[in-house]
């Protein structure tokens, strides 16, 4: 088969979805069914007009996100959850139910839901346009929780977590024990990236392959640069770094290109769950949340174009279809 009947072929795919992509439907939809009544419910009791304000932009992201999810459903066919009540309204205020708390409760809704949604790109490989809506939620929601915790820190809402102590005074943000983690963690990451992908780049047989092999091992050197004058900036520990790569003098045909490339892209999956735990467990620096939102941008892009690359070539695992 040719490469332009591959493409041809990855094309029709889209018109179905496999039967993990029918859950993430209607799992992504339950969930956001939920996610409005909690924000219809909380709204009764906010006593801040700002935070109604927030809440009132995260309930037209999700009724948005609805609509996109139930056309979905309705064009493949997937039985869909229960619509909840037009709206949820009270005629009282409970005063006990604080701001504060309504705060916290968002906040940990909005990482289940974050959680979910990075599952759901995980597991949509079949239908790209399915996958590319479902990444473009989660970069929606990442913004979201990134406006929701830098409004808790201006009101006060946010809890003081353990520090990390060097003998370097920070002169602005300074980091929490899980921020210093993932500066390290993403470094051992990437060295471990790199020198598989490097041994991988001498054994790759397929010309485009070993191309863009090349290129990851560009963009990944480039990040590591980045992420040591980091570390070394806040004084987090470095690692050892990885020998140098070494040719093979053979080339062993069992390793196949197939092989590799599966390899690999589990290796994107695994670096798309650090970012987002990254993201996630950033509680004190801005400016680090930010690097993490990007890099995670960045190997959404990647991971996206790297699966559909593996489509046309015919290495990727066919999922059954609905």
């Amino acid at each position: 088969m040719d490469v332009i009947s591959l493409m041809k072929k990855v094309k029709k795919r889209e018109e179905s979805v496999d039967i993990q992509e029918a859950f993430n439907i209607y799992n992504l939809l339950r969930a956001r069914y939920v996610s409005v009544q909690t924000v219809q419910l909380f709204k009764n009791f906010v006593h801040d007009v700002d935070w109604e304000i927030i809440l009132d932009k995260f309930q037209g992201h999700f009724e948005k996100q609805i609509k996109n999810l139930e056309k979905l459903g309705e064009k493949f066919r997937i039985i869909m959850p229960n619509r909840p009540p037009l709206d949820v309204k009270f005629a009282t205020r409970i005063n006990d139910i604080t701001d504060d708390y309504i705060y916290k409760k968002i906040f940990h809704d909005l990482i289940a839901q974050l959680m979910s949604l990075i599952h759901a790109v995980r597991s949509t490989s079949t239908n790209d346009n399915l996958r590319s809506i479902i990444i473009q939620d989660l970069i929606v929601h990442f913004e979201d929780f990134d406006t929701l915790y830098k409004f808790g820190k201006l009101k006060g809402w946010e809890e003081p977590y353990p520090t990390f102590k060097t003998s370097i005074i920070q002169e602005e943000e300074p980091l929490s024990t899980s921020e210093a983690f993932h500066i390290w963690d993403h470094i051992i990451m990437r060295y471990e990236q790199i020198e598989l992908i490097a041994i991988f780049s001498s054994f790759a047989h397929d010309t485009e392959f070993k191309v863009i092999l090349e290129h990851g091992l560009y963009i990944y050197n480039k990040q590591i640069n980045k992420l040591e004058q980091l570390a070394l900036k806040l004084n987090v520990p470095l690692p050892s770094r990885p020998s140098q790569p070494v040719t093979a003098p053979i080339d062993p045909e069992t390793i196949t290109d197939r092989f590799m490339y599966r390899i690999i892209l589990n290796l994107e999956l695994s670096s798309l769950d650090t970012h987002v735990r990254a993201t996630i467990e950033t509680i004190r620096n801005d400016t680090l949340r930010k690097l993490w939102s990007g890099l995670l941008n960045s190997e959404l892009e990647y991971y996206d174009k790297y699966l559909k690359y593996g489509k046309m070539k015919g290495w990727t695992r066919v999922v059954p279809m609905t």
